[in-house]
């Protein structure tokens, strides 16, 4: 269960935003829906994030993107490998003190019950710091804590010969998750199989997952489309032979393509009922997803993440959920993750959008939304509607667009525009 992410000095993000999803004990509202209860505290199901075009949503998104890769990917790297390419080193660039300095990350969450607080502070080349605690009852221990060139601490719980003579660009998170059964083990855990981020608005990256699973999750896929209203009656795999090559390839082509052909090799069709003029289904036709629509490729493809995420209590960030989905669909899709039927083990759910007829009171408390705006140095900030002294069922949406919460593009003087167009007819 995913409880707050900080990150300074990345990308458009130069100083700290912290994005939490602790439930304000000063809001009231959708306590049964949207809040999961902790101990004495409520945390909280959803978080929505709104902004105009380049104003951060997607870098913070990005930016837990990259705190989970540098985590799993860590023992991968050579002693003298960088952590980042320098080239592609993603510190805030429009500040020349930001731009070399180091990137710092913390997340903390819970799992199974446990309280954990990890972070780091890094630059291309060498981790800088790392930290971890943990609170397996009330009060926060700290396991181990790390700063470059300095003597670190450790732990008696773990074994610290494994870390003797590891380099610099390594997280002892780790090495120590790798070889100890201990706490690091269990935050790689969460990292690995609890913490699913989607960055950016290529879905092929989780179309993939989703053909992965198609068949563990083939019923609930296939209910799910149906739902969605997307004319799909059935999804199945079905087996590629070479009748299936298409006619108007080279033979060196079809030759090499029946090599790989196998008795295995399937495809994924989905099939929909033909009807007659007076309405009447007469028969079915299949065809791939390539033949579906944009926002039904979408939905599949979103179908598994969702799916899995719901089983088994995770936690899904995704950038842009809202790109080619009906406002509708988007409804049904939050209406999952708020409804305990749905959602049994509290998964929760990070999404940015530009869907503002979800920025009511009717789906959100507003603690639950956040905005990302820049400054007039290219800088992020990040901040919840909670901020702001105002009544609970204010219409979020009109105040919004009236620029009340700030987190909108500033539409300039058109008449430059028009100017140049009409200088470039001349």
């Amino acid at each position: 269960m995913l409880l707050e992410f900080s990150v300074k000095n990345f990308l458009s993000i130069k100083d700290e935003v912290i994005l939490s999803l602790y439930a304000s004990d000063e809001i009231k509202g959708h306590e049964e829906y949207n809040l999961i209860p902790v101990g004495g505290r409520h945390i909280l199901k959803t978080a929505v994030i709104y902004g105009a075009n380049a104003s951060g949503k997607s870098n913070l998104i990005k930016a837990m993107g990259f705190m989970r890769g540098i985590i799993v990917n860590s023992l991968k790297l050579n002693p003298d490998e960088p952590i980042v390419p320098p080239q592609n080193y993603p510190s805030f660039q429009l500040d020349i003190k930001t731009a070399e300095a180091p990137i710092e990350m913390e997340v903390t969450f819970l799992y199974d019950d446990v309280y954990y607080r990890y972070g780091f502070v890094l630059d291309a080349n060498r981790i800088h710091r790392e930290w971890l605690y943990h609170a397996p009852k009330e009060s926060e221990t700290r396991l181990y804590e790390r700063i470059l060139n300095k003597k670190p601490y450790i732990s008696k719980i773990f074994n610290s010969k494994i870390l003797n003579d590891l380099p610099d660009n390594t997280l002892w998170l780790a090495a120590l998750a790798k070889y100890t059964d201990s706490p690091a083990r269990r935050v790689m855990e969460w990292v690995l199989n609890t913490f699913n981020v989607v960055a950016g608005t290529d879905e092929e990256s989780y179309e993939a997952f989703t053909y992965s699973k198609i068949e563990e999750y083939r019923e609930d896929i296939l209910n799910f489309l149906k739902v969605a209203d997307t004319g799909i009656e059935d999804i199945f795999l079905e087996s590629v032979t070479e009748e299936d090559l298409p006619n108007n390839i080279s033979k060196t082509l079809r030759k090499n393509l029946k090599k790989l052909i196998s008795s295995e090799t399937k495809q994924l069709v989905f099939q929909h009922s033909i009807f007659n003029d007076k309405g009447k289904a007469t028969g079915k036709k299949s065809w791939e997803l390539i033949n579906e629509s944009a926002g039904t490729q979408k939905l599949f493809a979103l179908s598994g993440p969702l799916i899995e995420t719901l089983r088994k209590g995770e936690v899904l960030v995704i950038d842009e959920l809202d790109a080619k989905l009906h406002p509708m669909i988007m409804r049904f899709i939050l209406s999952l993750f708020h409804f305990k039927e749905d959602n049994p083990h509290d998964a929760q759910l990070v999404f940015a959008t530009h869907d503002t007829q979800l920025l009511s009171p009717r789906f959100f408390r507003r603690d639950q939304i956040w905005f990302t705006e820049k400054n007039h140095y290219g800088a992020t900030d990040l901040y919840s509607l909670a901020d702001f002294d105002l009544d609970d069922q204010a219409d979020f949406s009109r105040d919004y667009f009236q620029g009340r919460y700030n987190a909108v593009p500033f539409i300039g003087d058109l008449r430059l525009f028009h100017k140049g167009v009409e200088h470039g007819k001349r």
